[in-house]
């Protein structure tokens, strides 16, 4: 700036040196304007950016927060906008002589350009920018800057050890020399972020409180604190971070930050230090102000964090149960807090209400959640248990039907319908006042000039509950348009239901129970059909009931054995089963999971008990070998062993095409082995299609319907019904008979490299699309998010009836992804065509040349949904 004021002194020189400073001057002040125009850009875009992009306080946050690939897209306008008025700086003002620039915003135009490029998730061309910088700028302070956002960049690209070294060689030079004083007080926070992201939380922690000894912007100082605060908290060092929460309320941040710090100081409360009565009071206050409608289900879940601190576990359940109904935002917390709920009742082995609340957290529990697949696999348990659960309530409930006189049978169901009616009565003026109060609220919304609702009305166990009335407007409208009219019932999800009453108990079972033998009458409930249809009335349908609560039983020992390890409650199960049904099928199984469970318990007693009913009922089964033969297991081994070795052989030789070798080995196994019969049956299938290859189609027609009659339960037995229905049809109806195999692709022409240049790949169906225009639209969307991109569209016809555009190139698989993932979501882009009428995809130049000479379009989609990982939509 010295330079621009001393100018004007020489416009009295002499003619010729005035023009010269004239030159200059305009020079200096030209490339100024530029630069500020490129600045001002790219700071609206990182406002944009700080005021769109929202925190998961619910877990530990990141020091710096830049937003998704999708939000970040979002800048590309202001950050282009930015490297272009950069670009055009150094170009067209940069003066650099003798290995030094004489511009003083030259350096600052590429440290602009770089931070753009790391601001639009160009994290490759944000580095090799910064290193120009640090290479060419060697005795000028901005390389440290350079230095710091270098290792920032680094971190983005989950380059951890190079980012190390960076921001060491950084802090060296800090060392050594003056740095600027924004460099010396960010250094701290991005080591800090290097280290959270590795999940080095006391590191992590040191740097944070370097960082606020050194100072930090009024802005950065509160989240600052908050994190350290997560850290302590994490860290069971409850007291420290009570400190730094107290610290960030007092520190004045956004509301919503504050908010939180207060949820979590209230969850830092340790029994052995204080009284919970005046948290509780606090958390009471905060639920009944207006600013906080968006965060019960937070402070009802802090509520029951303190009453489960003090032993209070029926009031921390009715916490919890509230918080899962009024969350209504935060997907995260309602996942957290019906996980919680989930985890009480499994721990006390209340697996229905747990089934439940898992279930519930699993409708929106995000994939990167903590134990994610474990949590996943335990609500699938309990589903398959609740489920079976259901199989045997509804059967003993329709036997006991049967076992009423048919007048007093006819009776209960006339009342039963009549009841219904009534319910559906009292349902209707329930609806109608709640239409009738949510209206009035839309009045009054609209009269206090807002607009939607700030609390909903959410879904817990399956039922809705309002407990906001300004909330009933938004949620009973949006309820309706999703799920219709609906009883507030158990199962209110299922349109259609059966129920039949016990004598003094109301029993539910979705229609996809009703047995699949019963020719379905009716599914009107106000009919009495739809009562009797299932009703096992004849001695086959009662042994067909009978059957069923036989499977559940047993399936239900074998998830709290195995799924749920639950010993007891199997043992209870499978004893239950025997008891109930001494002659069912499961009763060898039965035995000897029995002898597992008393054994593991122990129990040495009942152990051996059960050891001796399998000895003596079942003396000739494995089992039984199995118990007093110590070898047996050994040599079972071997014999399955062995047969599973000839069948990999023989299939070898089946996609060999050696057929007779199929056949020698197959009729050699199925006359050799008599088990496992999973490999028998496979076995009999390769002989199958092995004479359909060798023979006429009427010995495969034979030799598949012996598999069939003789492993019925087998894995194969699809795939060789659909071969013989295949036969069987007519042969002008054959095709629309025989259900269309699977079409498998053979995708090995296609090469996978995530380095080669990718292409963004449009297939169009060129009678209905047109074509021009589509480019045209293709050219807007380029322009106002990829304007310094330089994407080139052409096109060319693949065949006489398709067209194939192409935009590119892009040199970073992961820059590809976000253009196709942005463009294939774009409603201006493919206004007015047909989904059916065009494909997208993404394709490596190499490839290129192999599809347009195969023209198999679902053969390559294929290889992009294996390799690319990212459906087209």
């Amino acid at each position: 700036m010295l330079l621009l004021v001393a100018i004007p002194v020489f416009l009295s020189c002499s003619t010729k040196k005035n023009t010269f400073t004239r030159r200059v001057y305009h020079n200096l002040t030209g490339h100024y304007n530029t630069f500020w125009n490129g600045r001002e850009s790219y700071r609206e875009g990182v406002d944009q950016l700080e005021s769109t992009v929202t925190d998961n306080y619910n877990k530990l946050l990141p020091v710096f927060n830049y937003g998704t690939d999708q939000e970040a897209q979002s800048l590309n306008t202001y950050m282009d906008r930015a490297i272009e008025k950069a670009s055009i700086n150094i170009q067209r003002h940069s003066m650099y002589f003798n290995r030094r620039e004489y511009v003083r915003w030259i350096d600052d135009s590429y440290m602009l350009i770089g931070k753009a490029y790391f601001y639009k998730h160009e994290f490759n061309k944000a580095r090799r920018t910064f290193e120009f910088v640090i290479n060419e700028y060697k005795n000028n302070d901005i390389r440290f800057e350079a230095m710091l956002w270098l290792g920032n960049t680094l971190i983005q690209l989950e380059k951890y050890n190079s980012a190390q070294s960076a921001l060491d060689n950084l802090q060296n030079e800090a060392d050594k020399n003056p740095v600027p004083k924004e460099v010396r007080k960010t250094l701290p926070l991005v080591r800090a972020d290097l280290f959270i992201r590795q999940n080095k939380l006391p590191q992590a922690r040191q740097y944070l409180e370097d960082a606020i000894w050194l100072g930090q912007p009024r802005k950065v100082e509160p989240r600052t604190r908050y994190i350290l605060g997560q850290i302590y908290q994490l860290e069971g060092e409850l007291y420290k971070a009570s400190e730094y929460y107290l610290s960030v309320i007092k520190k004045n941040p956004p509301y919503v930050m504050a908010f939180n710090a207060g949820i979590n100081l209230a969850r830092c409360y340790d029994t052995r230090y204080g009284d919970s009565r005046e948290i509780e009071k606090k958390l009471t206050k905060m639920l009944r102000e207006d600013k906080n409608k968006d965060f019960l289900d937070q402070i009802y879940y802090a509520l029951a964090d303190i009453a489960l601190k003090n032993g209070q576990d029926t009031l921390a359940i009715s916490f919890l149960k509230l918080s899962v109904a009024t969350s209504v935002m935060n997907n995260y917390q309602r996942a957290a807090s019906a996980l919680k709920l989930g985890d009480i009742y499994f721990s006390t082995r209340e697996y229905e209400p747990a089934q439940a609340y898992y279930d519930t957290a699993m409708q929106v529990l995000p994939e990167d959640y903590p134990d994610y697949k474990q949590i996943a696999a335990r609500t699938e348990s309990l589903s398959d248990l609740v489920a079976n659960l259901v199989v045997i309530q509804t059967e003993d409930s329709l036997q006991r039907l049967a076992a009423m006189p048919e007048e007093e049978r006819l009776a209960l169901i006339d009342k039963l319908i009549e009841d219904l009616k009534r319910e559906e009565e009292l349902r209707k003026e329930e609806e109608e006042q709640q239409q009738a109060l949510a209206d009035m609220m839309n009045q009054m919304n609209r009269g206090e000039g807002t607009s939607g609702p700030t609390s909903g009305s959410p879904t817990g166990s399956g039922n809705w509950y309002f407990y906001n009335p300004s909330a009933l407007s938004f949620g009973f409208t949006e309820f309706t348009k999703t799920w219709g009219r609906r009883k507030l019932e158990d199962l209110w999800r299922l349109s259609d239901k059966k129920a039949v009453f016990g004598e003094e108990e109301e029993l539910m079972a979705a229609d996809s129970l009703a047995s699949d033998s019963t020719q379905i009458v009716s599914t009107d409930p106000y009919k009495r059909e739809t009562y009797l249809q299932d009703i096992p009335l004849t001695e086959e349908q009662m042994a067909a009931s009978n059957e069923k609560i036989q499977d559940a039983l047993y399936n239900i020992g074998l998830i709290y054995k195995d799924r749920l390890v639950d010993l007891i409650r199997a043992a209870e199960t499978l004893e239950k089963l025997i008891e109930r049904f001494p002659d069912t099928p499961h009763l060898l199984l039965s035995y000897y999971y029995l002898y597992l469970i008393y054994t593991d318990l122990p129990d040495p007693q009942q152990a051996e008990l059960y050891k001796s009913l399998i000895v003596k009922e079942f003396p000739d089964s494995d089992y039984a070998r199995l118990l007093t033969d110590p070898d047996f297991f050994r040599e079972l081994a071997e014999k399955e062993n062995e047969v599973a070795r000839l069948y990999a052989s023989t299939y070898q030789a089946y996609e060999d095409g050696s057929f007779y070798t199929v056949l020698t080995n197959s009729n050699r196994a199925l006359d050799t082995y008599e088990e496992p019969e999973d490999i028998l049956s496979r076995f009999a299938y390769l002989r199958a299609l092995a004479i359909g290859k060798i023979e006429v189609a009427d010995s495969l027609q034979k030799a598949l319907e012996n598999l069939v009659e003789t492993y019925p339960d087998s894995e194969v037995i699809p795939l060789a019904q659909n071969i013989l229905d295949f036969l069987s049809a007519p042969p002008d109806t054959a095709t629309v008979v025989a259900e269309e195999p699977e079409i498998v692709h053979d995708i090995s022409i296609y090469t996978f490299n995530e380095n080669a240049r990718q292409i963004f790949t449009l297939v169009l169906n060129d009678a209905t699309v047109n074509t021009e225009a589509l480019k045209v639209r293709i050219s807007d969307f380029n322009g106002k998010n990829y304007k310094l991109d330089n994407l080139s569209i052409t096109n060319i016809l693949l065949d006489s009836k398709r067209q194939l555009v192409m935009v590119g190139s892009f040199a970073e698989l992961r820059r590809a992804t976000v253009y196709f993932q942005a463009i294939m979501n774009d409603e201006y882009v493919f206004s007015g065509i047909d989904p059916e009428d065009y494909s997208g995809f993404i394709m490596s130049q190499d490839n290129y040349p192999v599809f347009y000479k195969d023209k198999d379009v679902e053969k390559y989609l294929a290889f992009f949904r294996e390799y690319y990982r990212i459906e087209s939509p």
